[in-house]
């Protein structure tokens, strides 16, 4: 599925609303200077609103993009695209990504 590159100033958050930067944040491709997020790198999520008083779980603390795209790599990973499959840990809830560019899509 084609989608917009994740670029490591995109909007990203947990579902409940922490807010998450990618770790590490180099990257050998770059669109309108701004670094690509790969499969390799990871979210830490912080001031996440997982109300952990009621269920007994801890609130989420880092994310992973799952599946990114197919044809499109920097140094041999794939990139990350939106719509991107994702996880956090601990609570398996996906990612929201908002791309933060417009320019370039991948497959």
């Amino acid at each position: 599925m084609p989608g917009l590159l994740l670029t490591v100033n995109a909007v990203v958050t947990c579902t409940h609303a922490g807010k998450a930067t990618p770790l590490p944040p180099t990257s050998r491709l770059s669109v309108m200077g701004m670094a690509v997020v790969t499969l390799a790198h990871t979210y830490t999520i912080t001031g996440c609103g997982f109300p952990a008083a009621s269920s007994g779980s801890p609130p989420c603390v880092s994310g992973k993009l799952t599946v990114g795209a197919a044809r499109v790599t920097s140094m041999g990973l794939p990139v990350g695209i939106v719509p991107a499959t994702s996880t956090c840990v601990p609570n398996p809830t996906p990612l929201i990504l908002a791309p933060g560019q417009q320019r370039v899509n991948a497959i």
